[in-house]
C-alpha cells in the first residue's frame, strides 16, 4: 500500500474504511469505546495473518517508519529479537482473537533499531464490521486493530521516583536519630529502625500509637500543642520533651517536626527527627550547678560593683560601673557616691551611707543613678561596711541591681489596678445607662480624668461606601479638641500604609502605638510631643461579628498598654459592644415604630425549615429563650403531625439536644426543643433585631423581624441571606406600635382576672406568702383570713399567677 491520504489512518472513520478494504467484508465498523483512543494513541490495521494493511501518521511518528515501507510487514517487525524468538506476537494476536481484546506493556523497536517502551492494545475485527467480539462468534476474523501509546517518558519517571524512594528511605535508615512520620489524623506512617531500637516497641505495636503515647505523661500538653501548631499555623516545630519507652525509662529528646503537605499546599500530616539529648541535657545541668554556685558566691553582685574608703571617695568599681556610668577611669577615681546620683534621691542615700558607717547596717536602698549623658535608671543598692581583722573600718562596698524592668512592672500593675478601677466604674454606668450616648460620654470622661491617661475619643464604624473595611467617626470626646479627634486620630484606627500595622478595626484586637514621639510617622510624632502624649491604643467595640466603633485612649508613658492591659481593654471592648446592642434589644421593645422585615425561607439550615420539612407539618415558633449564645429552647406549636414522628425527626437533628412533649390537644402538639448552634434567631440579636414571628408550613416559612429604624437594613438583610441562602425578602413596612402603660397593664390583669383569684394573689403578696427563705405566711393562715378551704386558695392562686405571667409575657412578644 502506498504512502497516499486514502491509505492514512486519522480518525475512527479511517479505521473503519481500511478495514473494509482490507478484507471487503466490513461494511460498518463500531469501534465503541476504542474511538476515544485514537486521538492519543498510534492506530493501525493488520490483516488476519498479522501483516500490516494501514498506516497512519501517529503510528509513523511513533516508530520512524513510513507507510510505504512497512505495509506488509508483519507485526513481529516492531518486537526485539527475543522476543521474536519466544513468538510472543504471534501469542499476542492469537489471545486477541480468542479474548476479543489484549492490552500489554512492553518494549518495541523502531526503525532505527532504537527501543521504547509502549502500552498497546490488540482487538480482534470480525467480517461485519464488529470490533473486539471472542472467538466464539459466528463471523470469520477479517483483520486486526492495533492501538499504541508511547510510555517510555512514563516508565523513565517511574524509574526515577523509584530510584529516589530507594535514595530516601536509605537516608531514612541510615539516620543515627528517630525518624517519624503521621498523617494528619495522628496515625503513625513511617518509622525507622531507630525509633523500635529506642522504644521497645515491635513494629506491629508502633503500627497502633499514636504521637502522645511516646512522651512523658507530664510532658503531653505541650506536645500537643507543639502537634496543633505543626498542622497548623507553624511549617516547623522544634519541642522538648521526654520520650517514654516500653519498660517504662525517660530519655530527654529532642524533636524537630515540619509538616507535610501536597502540591496544593492541603496538609497531609507531619515529619520530624528526634534526638536524643541527653549528654546535653547533663551538661546544662553541670553548668547549672556551676553558675548557681558561682552566683551564691557573688550574691550581693548582681550587677555594678563599688568600693569607697571611709572619705567616701571611690576607689574600686567593676567594667559594669563604667559603662552604666559613661565616665572612664581617670574620671571615676576619687569620686564622691552622691555625684551618680539624681538630687531628689540624694538624701536618703546620704542617709543610708551613715548608717552603715555609723551602725554597721547591711543597707538596701534604691535611688536613680545620674549617667554623664543625663539618663536616669532607676537601682536598688547592697551595701555593706569594709573592716580588717582588727574590725577597723576602711569603707564600704557594695553592688547595684538595674530595677528598671520591675519598676516598669510595679507602673503596670498601678496602670492595670487604675485602669479596672476606671472599667468598674464604667461597668456600673453602663449598667444604669438608658442610651447609647450616655455609656459613650462616661467612657471618655472616665478615662480622661484619669492621671495615667491624657485623653480618650470613642467613634462610631460604619462599613465603608467603597471598598472593603470601614470608616470611623468620632463621635465623644474627653481631654482633646474635637479638631485633632478627627484628624490625627484617625489615622490610628485606620493606619497608613507606611505605618506597617493593621486596623483594629478589621482585626478586632486592641492595638497600641508606643513611644509616638520617636514614631516613624511624622503626623503622630508631632501630635504626641505638641499634645503631651506618648503613647496610644486603640480598642475595637464589638459585639459577635459586629463592629461598632472604637475607643482611642492616649496615655503619657511611652511604654503604656502593656500585654495585661491590651488583654483588659479587649474585654472591656467587648463588653461595651454587648452592652451597646443589648440597649437596641431593649430600645427595639420600647419603640413606637419599628421595621417589620418579611422574609420567606425553605433554608434547610434552619432547625425549624427542617423540622417541618421532614415531618410534613405546619408549626410556629411561640418563643425563643436563649440560654447561651449557642444554647436557644424553642417552644413549639406543632400540627399535622403526631408526637412520634416528630420525636423521630427531630432525633434525627444534631442540632436539636434535647426535646420535651409539654402539651397534646387532638391535632396540635406543644414542644420545648433545645437547640444548639448558630441560629437566626442569634443573628438578628447581632443587630438589636427580633423575631417577631416565624411560621412553617411544610418546610415554607414565614418570618417577621423587627428592628430598630437606626439599624442598616441592607446589611441585616444581607446577612440573613448570606447565613441562609434559600431566603428571601417579601417585603419591608414601618409599623406604629401603641406604648402600653403601667396602668394598661395593670387594667389588663385585672380584667382576666375574677375577683376571688385577685384577692387571692393579694393576699398572698402582702400577707407573705412569697417571701424567701422564710415565708412569713403559709396557705393554711391566707386561706383562713380569706375564709376559704386551702386547697381552694392554692387554685385561685395558681390561676391568678397563670393569667399574670400570660400578659407579661404575651405583651413583651
Amino acid at each position: 500500500m502506498s504512502d497516499n491520504s486514502s491509505d492514512r489512518i486519522d480518525s475512527p472513520n479511517d479505521v473503519n474504511r481500511h478495514a473494509e478494504n482490507c478484507e471487503e467484508a466490513i461494511d460498518c465498523l463500531d469501534i465503541g469505546e476504542l474511538s476515544e483512543l485514537v486521538d492519543t494513541y498510534a492506530g493501525t490495521v493488520f490483516d488476519r495473518d498479522g501483516r500490516i494493511t494501514a498506516w497512519n501518521d501517529g503510528a509513523r511518528d511513533l516508530t520512524g517508519y513510513d507507510a510505504d515501507e512497512i505495509v506488509g510487514s508483519h507485526y513481529r517487525t516492531f518486537f526485539p529479537a527475543a522476543a521474536r524468538d519466544t513468538d510472543r506476537p504471534s501469542r499476542l494476536l492469537e489471545r486477541a482473537r480468542s479474548e476479543g481484546a489484549v492490552e500489554t506493556d512492553g518494549r518495541r523497536v523502531r526503525s532505527d533499531g532504537s527501543r521504547f517502551w509502549v502500552h498497546e492494545l490488540i482487538a480482534p475485527i470480525r467480517e461485519g464490521g464488529a470490533i473486539g467480539t471472542p472467538a466464539d462468534r459466528a463471523d470469520e476474523l477479517a483483520g486486526y486493530v492495533w492501538f499504541v501509546y508511547d510510555r517510555t517518558e512514563d516508565r523513565e519517571r517511574e524509574r526515577k521516583l523509584r530510584e529516589e524512594k530507594a535514595f530516601a528511605e536509605s537516608v531514612f535508615d541510615a539516620q543515627p536519630d528517630v525518624v517519624y512520620a503521621f498523617d494528619a489524623d495522628e496515625n503513625y506512617l513511617e518509622w525507622n529502625d531507630r525509633v523500635p531500637e529506642v522504644t521497645g516497641y515491635t513494629d506491629a505495636e508502633l503500627a497502633e500509637m499514636a504521637p502522645l503515647e511516646f512522651v512523658a505523661p507530664d510532658h503531653r500538653d505541650r506536645t500537643a500543642e507543639a502537634i496543633r501548631r505543626v498542622l497548623g499555623e507553624d511549617e516547623y516545630v522544634t519541642l522538648e520533651a521526654d520520650l517514654r519507652t516500653k519498660d517504662g525509662r525517660r530519655i530527654p529528646y529532642e524533636f524537630n517536626s515540619a509538616r507535610i503537605t501536597d502540591d496544593d499546599g492541603t496538609v497531609l500530616g507531619f515529619t520530624g527527627v528526634g534526638r536524643d539529648i541527653s549528654e546535653r541535657k547533663a551538661r546544662e545541668r553541670e553548668l547549672r550547678e556551676e553558675k548557681a554556685f558561682t552566683e551564691s558566691i557573688l550574691e550581693a553582685q548582681p550587677d555594678i560593683i563599688y568600693a569607697y574608703d571611709t572619705e567616701e571617695r571611690l576607689i574600686q568599681w567593676n567594667d559594669q560601673f563604667e559603662r552604666v556610668a559613661g565616665y572612664d577611669s581617670a574620671e571615676l577615681t576619687g569620686m564622691d557616691p552622691l555625684q551618680f546620683i539624681v538630687p531628689a534621691d540624694r538624701a536618703h542615700i546620704d542617709e543610708a551611707i551613715n548608717r552603715i558607717f555609723e551602725e554597721g547596717e547591711r543597707v538596701t536602698v534604691e535611688g536613680r543613678v545620674l549617667t554623664r549623658e543625663g539618663e536616669r535608671i532607676p537601682y536598688e543598692f547592697n551595701s555593706a561596711r569594709i573592716t580588717d581583722d582588727d574590725g577597723t573600718v576602711l569603707g564600704f562596698t557594695g553592688v547595684g541591681r538595674d530595677i528598671s524592668e520591675r519598676k516598669a512592672r510595679e507602673r503596670e500593675l498601678e496602670r492595670l489596678e487604675r485602669l479596672n478601677g476606671i472599667v468598674r466604674t464604667i461597668d456600673e454606668t453602663v449598667v444604669a445607662a438608658e442610651t447609647r450616648d450616655e455609656i459613650e460620654t462616661a467612657i471618655v470622661e472616665a478615662f480622661a480624668d484619669a492621671d495615667a491617661y491624657r485623653f480618650a475619643v470613642i467613634g462610631r464604624a460604619e462599613p465603608a461606601t467603597t471598598g472593603e473595611g470601614y470608616s470611623w467617626t468620632p463621635v465623644t470626646w474627653a481631654g482633646i479638641d474635637a479638631a485633632a479627634s478627627e484628624a490625627v486620630l484617625s489615622s490610628f484606627v485606620d493606619p497608613p500604609a507606611d505605618a506597617s500595622v493593621a486596623s483594629p478595626l478589621e482585626t478586632r484586637t486592641v492595638q497600641r502605638y508606643q513611644s509616638l514621639r520617636e514614631s516613624a510617622v511624622d503626623e503622630w510624632a508631632a501630635d504626641a510631643r505638641e499634645r503631651g502624649y506618648r503613647s496610644v491604643a486603640v480598642v475595637p467595640v464589638t459585639a459577635s461579628d459586629r463592629s461598632f466603633g472604637a475607643l482611642v485612649i492616649g496615655a503619657a508613658e511611652p511604654s503604656a498598654f502593656t500585654d495585661r492591659e491590651r488583654e483588659v481593654l479587649q474585654e472591656f471592648g467587648g463588653t461595651i459592644g454587648h452592652a451597646i446592642n443589648a440597649m437596641a434589644v431593649r430600645r427595639l421593645l420600647y419603640l413606637d415604630t419599628v421595621v417589620e422585615l418579611e422574609f420567606e425561607s425553605s433554608d434547610r439550615g434552619d432547625v425549624c425549615i427542617d423540622l417541618s420539612a421532614d415531618a410534613g407539618c405546619d408549626l410556629s415558633v411561640d418563643h425563643v429563650l436563649p440560654l447561651t449564645d449557642e444554647v436557644f429552647v424553642y417552644y413549639l406549636t406543632v400540627s399535622g403531625a403526631d408526637p412520634e414522628t416528630i420525636r423521630d425527626v427531630a432525633g434525627d437533628d444534631p442540632a436539636v439536644t434535647e426535646l420535651r412533649l409539654i402539651d397534646a390537644d387532638g391535632a396540635e402538639s406543644y414542644w420545648e426543643v433545645v437547640v444548639r448552634g448558630s441560629t437566626i434567631t442569634e443573628l438578628l440579636g447581632e443587630y438589636g433585631a427580633r423575631l417577631h414571628s416565624k411560621n412553617v408550613h411544610e418546610g415554607v416559612a414565614e418570618l417577621t423581624v423587627q428592628v430598630n429604624p437606626d439599624v442598616d437594613l441592607r446589611e441585616l438583610v444581607g446577612a440573613i441571606t448570606s447565613a441562609y441562602p434559600d431566603t428571601r425578602l417579601v417585603s419591608k413596612q414601618t409599623v406604629d406600635r401603641s406604648v402600653e402603660t403601667r396602668g394598661d397593664f395593670r387594667r389588663t390583669v385585672e380584667s382576666m382576672m375574677t375577683e376571688k383569684q385577685r384577692l387571692a394573689l393579694e393576699a398572698a403578696y402582702h400577707g407573705g406568702y412569697f417571701e424567701w427563705p422564710t415565708r412569713n405566711s403559709d396557705a393554711s393562715e391566707i386561706a383562713d383570713r380569706l375564709g376559704i378551704a386551702r386547697q381552694t386558695f392554692h387554685q385561685h392562686l395558681r390561676v391568678a399567677q397563670g393569667k399574670l405571667l400570660s400578659a407579661y409575657f404575651e405583651a413583651s412578644e
